[in-house]
């Protein structure tokens, strides 16, 4: 199968989402219904909304859809970011320290279980902190393929898009990975190095 890939639009911000909710929960022991354990509602939906809208203001992240060639459909979606320079651990911190004062002036959200949100995030950075430092690197946010699609090539068609940019840039790529996608990352030269949560693992390439 030939894939197009292209960068997403605004007014495809649902239909990405949508596709990462479908993708997620479609596996056992899904972290996405842990963070959301009433389901795709309204409110989920507009939290997810949110979230991505306020990440586009990000110059160092991407949004990428893969599509069938030929149909225009979207089998996959995938975040990336890229860090372009070192930052000090202090500079991480604060980052950090950011982040969690940002969480703590939310209001609560219906449908999101505020504090596995929290646990999942804060680990996901000490992690990060720990396997990276402050250097410079390519980080996959998200890599969701559509269950119809799985298995084709989509997956890895936005994988190897982010590799090549990192190639580009020199610098190392780092994801978290679920059961399910590990072979795929190890296909690609990930290698595990720690252990995130039970469902997953962080994952580093040089």
């Amino acid at each position: 199968m030939a894939f197009e890939i292209t960068p997403m639009r605004d007014d495809e911000i649902d239909v990405y989402n949508k596709i990462c909710w479908d993708a997620f929960t479609s596996v056992p022991d899904s972290l996405a219904l842990l963070l959301y354990p009433g389901g795709y509602t309204e409110a989920v939906q507009k939290y997810m909304r949110n979230n991505t809208i306020d990440s586009l203001s990000d110059k160092s992240t991407s949004y990428i859809f893969v599509r069938d060639i030929n149909t225009k459909q979207v089998l996959a979606v995938a975040c990336w970011s890229f860090q372009t320079t070192d930052l000090t651990i202090q500079e991480v911190l604060d980052k950090e320290e950011k982040a969690r004062k940002e969480r703590a002036e939310q209001e609560p959200i219906p449908g999101v279980d505020s504090a596995v949100m929290n646990d999942f995030r804060e680990t996901a950075a000490r992690l990060q902190r720990e396997n990276l430092g402050g250097k410079a690197h390519a980080l996959l946010k998200v890599l969701a393929t559509h269950p119809d699609a799985q298995r084709r090539g989509a997956g890895a068609a936005a994988l190897k898009w982010g590799l090549k940019k990192a190639d580009e840039l020199g610098v190392p790529a780092y994801l978290e990975a679920s059961r399910v996608g590990r072979p795929l990352y190890a296909k690609h030269g990930f290698k595990e190095v720690s252990i995130c949560w039970s469902s997953g693992v962080n994952q580093h390439r040089s």
